[in-house]
């Protein structure tokens, strides 16, 4: 995929955010073409207007075309939906104290696992399927079974999937466009690998991406993702509380939230300071307003990093970024709540042009390039083949990507 332009595009319920990227001789990233608008017929990672959607998502991709002369036919979507679900389940096959071979052992207990998803969710579409740790004779953690002698093999597989209805309303937009989807990965595990270098996923991480209208959090330990989960509040919800509650209009809630630290410290601007009193709202109500939207996504993020039983293990380690992690509220808040540092995300990733800010604006679509160009290895890839007279999906960890 050498020099080869790949597009990718960013669904975000604020924004939608479109790359055209390469991948040079030297393994850094060329940008070619980057687009940014607000969105429209989005709400919470779903369509729910596929006449605005579309016309967004043409805007985009014309304004691209044109600056580079360049037809776009196939893209790579990144989702950041509600209704992802995270699924996690072991199994175990007899070895019999004989060498675990690919085919018979480990093959095998793929086919079983895809078998139970689909069995239990019919309905859902396999977005990322993970192996998330082999384990030989119970207790004996390996990296690579192959080859190996034991008792037993088990293997712990890990699921982020989506209805296919919602998949399938997607599709039905882009190839109104003349587009073809490629693949669709799940946003915030793109974002998250993106977020850590090698040395955090090795030790253990959290990240948490404070958004527009959602705020997500994914675990990894020993390299390998160990839940994720989207909580449906962001940083929007922090104006909606101001509009509701004291009768401001959108604009100013946006400056209250944008400063409101320095409301906090008593060094508030003094335009600001007479927007506010114009309105007879007093700073204290303002500050109780603010504080309790962000105490109450905190509890959410506290209580699914205790769930995971994560507090001193992942969460030793937390790495913000979003829209909403820029108040400087939020980070000091989170960091006293889980008594560890919070850092924010670094860039971790060789990209060629750096002239303007595109690692934190556009993280979820160089996210999903390090995943296209520098695969996961514990992703367990698919292809369709034909069998019987039908296509069927077969998934594989001995795939080439």
């Amino acid at each position: 995929m050498i020099d080869e332009k790949i597009t990718i595009v960013d669904l975000g319920s604020y924004k939608i955010k479109l790359l055209v990227i390469s991948l040079n001789e030297k393994n850094y990233i060329d940008i070619h073409a980057k687009f940014s608008i607000y969105s429209s017929g989005i709400k919470k990672g779903n369509i729910v207007d596929i006449e605005k959607f579309s016309s967004k998502i043409k805007s985009c991709i014309e304004t691209v075309e044109k600056e580079l002369k360049f037809k776009i036919n196939n893209i790579f979507v990144g989702i950041n939906s509600l209704n992802f679900n995270f699924l996690t389940f072991g199994l175990s096959r007899n070895i019999g104290s004989y060498e675990i071979e690919k085919k018979k052992d480990l093959q095998n207990l793929i086919s079983s696992a895809t078998n139970i998803f689909y069995h239990n969710l019919p309905n859902h579409k396999i977005i990322h399927f993970l192996n998330s740790g082999f384990y030989l004779d119970k207790h004996n953690y390996v990296e690579n079974p192959i080859g190996l002698r034991s008792k037993t093999l088990d293997v712990n597989f890990s699921f982020l999937s989506l209805d296919k209805n919602i998949i399938l309303n997607f599709d039905k937009a882009f190839t109104k466009l003349g587009l073809s989807v490629t693949r669709y990965f799940y946003s915030p595990f793109a974002n998250s690998i993106l977020s850590a270098d090698q040395d955090s996923l090795e030790r253990g991480f959290t990240n948490i991406n404070f958004g527009f209208d959602k705020t997500s959090i994914t675990l990894f330990e020993n390299s390998k993702i160990l839940f994720s989960s989207i909580i449906p509040i962001g940083s929007s919800h922090i104006n909606n509380d101001l509009v509701k509650a004291v009768g401001i209009d959108k604009n100013l809630a946006e400056k209250i939230k944008l400063n409101f630290d320095e409301i906090l410290s008593g060094k508030i601007n003094g335009l600001l300071e007479t927007e506010i009193k114009k309105t007879k709202t007093s700073l204290d109500i303002i500050i109780k307003i603010v504080n309790a939207r962000i105490d109450e996504i905190i509890e959410h993020i506290f209580k699914k990093i205790i769930y995971c039983k994560s507090l001193n293990k992942s969460a030793r380690q937390i790495i913000i970024n979003g829209g909403g992690s820029e108040l400087p509220i939020f980070k000091r808040k989170l960091s006293k709540k889980l008594n560890t540092s919070v850092k924010y995300a670094k860039q971790s990733f060789p990209i060629k042009d750096t002239e303007f800010n595109i690692f934190h604006d556009y993280m979820v679509c160089l996210g999903i390039a390090k995943l296209i160009f520098f695969p996961n290895k514990d992703e367990i890839k698919s292809f369709v083949k034909k069998k019987s007279g039908f296509f069927s999906k077969f998934y594989s960890l001995f795939l080439k990507s």
